[in-house]
């Protein structure tokens, strides 16, 4: 049989950047028509982080929201990214597709007791009209700790896809990979796994704008929040797969309106689900990036409670505005902490400690412009602590300027620090990210934490 021309439109990484959403609509609604009136078969996938509860819509919803916009427009099949998995309850991400018209696609990911999550499932084979088979499987970047820690099990992806690819590699004309893995896993995996015709990547928000081509695999992600979309055009010549892939600017001017209602109606829906009182502040609570103010010393005090900790330790610009003197609602605490970050605990020496306190006070970690890892603010901040009191504020701190619980630092002691989960990650404080213990409380985030410390002086404030 002679086969047509298959097109697979992409998006990746919206964040729940919604005010984008109308305009990236608008664009998949004027292409999927121009190609299905060429008599093109059209396909339409997400690749994961469409939900961040970053957004009130988001978090009012717990995500259903985005459910219904992906919806709308007849995506056929989605993976997760780690905003769906990791900051979303078990519960939550268990009923999080409940309304879904679509397929989540993914391979690695079980529950406790060895079964693929009933809301997804590792594979699809998609015929389209003209007869052309294409094996869909989606893979999301494993997070094992924080997995487990919400009731998960996380495979190894590699592991998951080697099984997955010679089941399905036989079967189809064309086999996929929806990969929330980040560009540079994808540059692997079409390395490992040649039998791979396409990997539509996400994660590290990489706009390959002509994708790439690994061997005998395209590789293609279309950036992040919205602003491109990825458009592959495949035809056959003598049933050979012939590739054309992009990623298409999306023109902000234009918006759909059936979107824009759609999107209002659902943040009015998901802003009055967060109006619920949390307590009522007899005068405002100031937020100063730079100094230790009463609202960033209770969020402190509150995160070393919640994690019993002898020590804890957040930086000032974790919190991004006031709060005013009157009525507090979790919409208000969510505007001032909306980052999806979960406490962690972790042990660590009394060397180490000192030295993180030294590397805190610097100019430059205050003003360090913190991109990623959940963090939705500007800059750090300074660090502010509870349970540890430095006497030496202007020079070189010695061990002899700090105090826990009114001891003075002992370099060989070992200290419970409560902390926030970015600071486990990255190289933001190697003396923390390096230590290998390290407990995380899950769900909760950071904001929850400020709600229930607010609550519980709520007869002090």
């Amino acid at each position: 049989m002679e086969k047509g021309i298959l097109r697979i439109l992409h998006t990746n990484d919206l964040h729940s950047q919604l005010e984008n959403w109308p305009s990236v609509t608008a664009w998949l609604k004027k292409k999927r028509e121009e190609y299905l009136t060429k008599g093109e078969d059209v396909l339409l996938f997400d690749i994961g982080d469409h939900a961040d509860r970053s957004h009130l819509m988001t978090e009012g919803l717990q995500g259903k929201g985005n459910i219904v916009l992906l919806n709308k427009m007849d995506y056929n099949a989605v993976t997760i990214g780690n905003n769906e998995g990791i900051t979303f309850s078990k519960e939550a991400l268990n009923n999080l597709y409940n309304d879904a018209t679509f397929s989540v696609i993914l391979s690695n990911l079980y529950d406790e007791d060895g079964h693929h999550p009933n809301w997804c499932k590792p594979y699809e084979i998609i015929t389209t009209p003209s007869g052309i088979k294409i094996g869909v499987t989606g893979v999301t970047i494993p997070y094992y700790t924080f997995y487990s820690t919400l009731g998960w099990e996380i495979e190894d992806p590699y592991e998951s896809l080697e099984k997955i690819i010679q089941q399905l590699r036989p079967k189809v004309d064309i086999l996929l990979c929806l990969s929330h893995l980040g560009f540079f896993e994808d540059e692997r995996m079409a390395e490992k796994f040649p039998e791979l015709d396409i990997i539509l990547g996400a994660h590290t928000h990489h706009l390959l704008e002509e994708g790439k081509k690994v061997n005998n695999t395209w590789i293609n992600q279309a950036g992040r929040s919205g602003k491109y979309v990825g458009d592959i055009k495949i035809s056959f010549e003598k049933n050979k797969p012939l590739f054309d892939v992009k990623s298409k600017k999306v023109d902000v001017t234009i918006q759909d309106s059936e979107t824009k209602e759609v999107l209002n109606q659902l943040c009015n829906e998901g802003e009055k689900e967060l109006n619920k009182n949390i307590v009522y502040l007899n005068q405002p609570m100031k937020v100063n990036w730079y100094e230790e103010t009463p609202l960033i010393k209770l969020l402190a005090e509150g995160l070393r409670e919640w994690c019993d900790g002898d020590i804890s330790m957040v930086n000032a610009g974790v919190l991004l505005d006031h709060l005013s003197k009157g009525t507090v609602s979790y919409k208000d605490i969510h505007r001032i902490c909306p980052h999806p970050i979960n406490p962690a605990l972790v042990s660590i020496s009394g060397e180490y400690l000192l030295e993180i306190i030294r590397q805190g006070k610097s100019s430059k970690m205050i003003e360090y412009p913190l991109k990623g890892f959940g963090f939705r603010g500007k800059i750090l901040g300074e660090m502010i602590y509870d349970g540890l009191i430095i006497y030496n504020k202007s020079s070189y701190i010695q061990e002899s300027d700090v105090f826990v619980q009114g001891e003075m630092l002992e370099r060989q002691k070992e200290y419970q620090l409560a902390t926030l989960d970015m600071f486990t990650l990255g190289k933001i404080y190697p003396a923390i990210s390096s230590i290998k213990e390290k407990k995380y409380f899950m769900p909760e985030l950071l904001r929850d934490i400020l709600a229930w410390k607010l609550q519980k002086e709520d007869s002090l404030l």
